[in-house]
């Protein structure tokens, strides 16, 4: 492996391996962390002797290739953080704004919008909207929206350049949001080979979300039907819920006829009448659609 490949490897998994500083040692640069992984794994060396050659902790060593091996799952898509949508949880019919609450599947429903990561931990979840609500409307209200606006979610907001474009970190969601420099959708159309490319690894990408919401169901049999609950309740129990499912999933404990529980993706309804889009201008259109673009030409080049 090349300097330049070992490099770009380390652009792609900052987000994942940058560690902060301490009063007591600084913490190992992601490059190093990423040269250490890649001896491990293309030489038959012990912890040790590697431990020797980089003059770190035997145990540091076995602790930096646990984690950049796990994080190499996470490069399906580059550079990004993990996936958002929005789910239904059914509710009896409030006795005010009652119409309010009825979705467009034609149910009574607050919304739960999530953001999970590849290990299907959920990172970022807003739940009590009304079920009227657009999943865009909901998460341009949410604060995950806003540390992404401002590129403080990661810490430095560390960007991935590719083809002489800046990629910052992303955030994965359907057709129903709107494309920014950090939310990538598909193409509605694709037009060539690289946009076809782009949205069946966009697809295969953004599925974990819709899986974690099937487990997230399936753990917590409370969530598909309608919550017996006041109102004003529901949202607590609704998180109470995914804080339980992020535990659960750090314990690996399996999950029973998870299938049945995962909704298929549905038609979403066009954004161009509505007032959501995350771009301050047209120059931000502009560098979001170039952003994908270029990620198309990575993905394409790079990832089958």
């Amino acid at each position: 492996m090349t300097r330049q490949t070992l490099f770009g490897i380390a652009e792609l998994l900052q987000p994942y391996l940058m560690r902060k500083d301490t009063v007591i040692r600084s913490a190992i640069p992601v490059k190093e962390r990423v040269a250490i992984g890649v001896y491990f794994l293309t030489s038959r060396s012990c912890y040790h002797t590697i431990a020797l050659v980089f003059q770190k902790g035997t145990s540091t060593v076995a602790s930096v290739v646990v984690e950049m091996t796990s994080s190499m799952r996470k490069l399906g898509f580059p550079h990004c953080l993990g996936s958002v949508d929005g789910t239904h949880v059914a509710i009896t019919l409030p006795k005010l704004q009652g119409q309010a609450y009825f979705n467009r599947k034609l149910f009574h429903s607050v919304l739960l919008q999530a953001a999970c990561d590849g290990d299907s931990i959920f990172f970022s979840m807003l739940a009590g909207h009304l079920g009227v609500n657009h999943d865009a409307h909901v998460f341009r209200s949410s604060m995950l929206f806003k540390k992404m606006e401002e590129g403080t979610h990661i810490p430095g907001n560390p960007m991935f350049h590719y083809s002489g474009v800046s990629i910052p970190p992303l955030i994965l969601g359907d057709g129903a949001y709107p494309l920014c420099k950090w939310l990538m959708k598909p193409y509605a159309v694709p037009r060539n080979e690289h946009e076809r490319h782009y949205n069946k690894i966009f697809n295969r990408s953004r599925n974990v979300v819709e899986c974690t919401f099937g487990q997230l169901k399936a753990r917590f049999r409370r969530l598909p039907v309608r919550m017996e609950a006041h109102i004003q309740n529901v949202s607590s129990i609704i998180a109470s819920v995914v804080i339980l499912h992020n535990i659960c999933e750090k314990k690996k404990h399996l999950i029973p006829n998870v299938d049945q529980y995962i909704e298929q993706p549905t038609e979403t309804r066009n954004l161009e009448n509505l007032d959501i889009d995350c771009n301050r201008g047209p120059s931000d259109r502009v560098e979001a659609e170039a952003i994908r673009t270029a990620i198309a030409e990575y993905l394409f080049t790079h990832v089958k």
